[in-house]
């Protein structure tokens, strides 16, 4: 009976730790298609990967309308991915 009670509560533990690993591996595959998305909309912007980081330190560039638009989608992109969706 504990032989078969432990076996059981392994089972779970193991089926527990899977699907966290799925939830990992689907929260960075979306945060990877935000970035990929950003940077296909931007490609001349050096964007990197912490975008809180890109919009501490983005230094303006020769046109305000593009650069408010840029820092607005960066804002945008950093905000979905915190959301998740």
């Amino acid at each position: 009976m504990r032989a078969r009670l432990r076996e059981l509560l392994r089972e779970r533990a193991r089926e527990r730790r899977r699907r966290a690993a799925g939830a990992r591996a689907g929260a960075e595959g979306f945060a990877a298609r935000v970035h990929a998305e950003l940077a296909e909309e931007f490609p001349d912007a050096d964007i990197g990967e912490d975008l809180a980081d890109f919009l501490a330190h983005h230094e303006p560039g020769g046109d305000p309308e593009a650069d408010a638009e840029l820092r607005a989608r960066a804002r945008e992109a950093r905000d979905r991915i915190a959301r998740g969706y």
